[in-house]
């Protein structure tokens, strides 16, 4: 079954001067792990806000769980988890406070929630400032909350806009490994990264959005063959090379003349 379904997808900025989403389509099947990659202004967070109901398109269809959704859809939310680009909590609460609320948002059982918050807080080593304010936060510990909240609920669907901005290296793998585990229970995530040797570790899938569209796909245990058969390819091995070829091929060189 599909997960994600997103047919022609089309979204304009500045009265049609820019065009963030171009006749976007992406298929996702039920349990991937899917890392999605681009450029700077490619149109990755525009399709997350989207996914997440910030934004609305201009045209095109979107299915979630296999059901259209439409701008006034709310009841797919409750099973969705999202860590956006520039997260959203509330400042002048702790993180226990914003926990506690966004568990109580979700529907969590009243009965399991005390002590989901509790386990979360443990594993996020957030217990020293639980009691702080977020707004005192380091970035790392704010996207730590965010991660929580977006958990907390036990998802079908996760999505991860740069999740690990900010985190340490030993929190960032600890991280992994539940994304994994909740991945391996059938959870499917979606997750956008500039660091395309995070999207090969732990995606099952990847895909490259240039432009507003997605102009490679592919699972990741077929990305040697996909790469091997793809128009002008020559033999590239890693995702990062045919990042490469797809997105610089129509780019200058670029140079600083002092350095030339």
């Amino acid at each position: 079954m599909k997960c994600i379904q997103l047919d022609n997808l089309h979204l304009e900025y500045q009265r049609g001067k820019t065009k963030a989403l171009n006749g976007l389509n992406l298929q996702v099947d039920q349990g991937s792990f899917l890392g999605l990659v681009g450029p700077n202004g490619s149109g990755k967070t525009t399709l997350i806000h989207i996914l997440a109901g910030l934004f609305n398109q201009d045209r095109g269809q979107i299915r979630l769980f296999n059901q259209e959704i439409l701008s006034a859809s709310f009841s797919h939310r409750q099973r969705m988890g999202f860590v956006l680009d520039q997260p959203i909590y509330f400042d002048r609460l702790t993180c226990r406070e914003f926990l506690m609320f966004a568990g109580r948002m979700y529907e969590v059982p009243e009965e399991e929630l005390e002590g989901k918050v509790e386990e979360l807080l443990r594993f996020f080593d957030l217990m020293d400032a639980e009691d702080k304010w977020i707004e005192t936060y380091s970035k790392g510990m704010k996207q730590k909350v965010s991660i929580a909240a977006a958990i907390i609920h036990e998802p079908d669907l996760l999505i991860l806009d740069e999740p690990f901005d900010g985190i340490d290296t030993t929190s960032a793998e600890e991280i992994k490994e539940i994304l994994l585990q909740m991945n391996k229970k059938g959870v499917t995530i979606v997750i956008t990264s500039h660091q395309l040797e995070l999207i090969e570790a732990l995606c099952t899938e990847c895909a490259i959005l240039h432009k507003g569209q997605i102009v490679f796909q592919s699972k990741m245990d077929e990305l040697e063959k996909q790469l091997q058969v793809a128009e002008g390819s020559k033999g590239q091995t890693s995702l990062k090379e045919i990042f490469l070829q797809i997105t610089s091929a129509d780019r200058p060189h670029k140079s600083l003349s002092w350095l030339s």
